[in-house]
């Protein structure tokens, strides 16, 4: 391998990489036909939890 295509690959799989970060966020932000994203299902599943934690530590002792 002669320098010259030694930094021409050099880089390469970090736009790979990029490029399936950016289809996964994809997948993951858009929402069916009708359905939630998974992401609002998540924070949807974190507010409730966080709810039932500030209810539970505000009950008297």
């Amino acid at each position: 391998m002669t320098p010259s295509t030694r930094t021409i690959e050099h880089g390469q799989a970090l736009a790979e990489y990029l490029v399936a970060l950016l289809v996964l966020a994809m997948l993951l932000g858009f929402a069916s036909a009708g359905e939630d994203s998974v992401v609002d299902t998540l924070l949807a599943a974190i507010r409730a939890a966080f709810d039932r934690q500030s209810a539970f530590i505000s009950l008297p002792l």
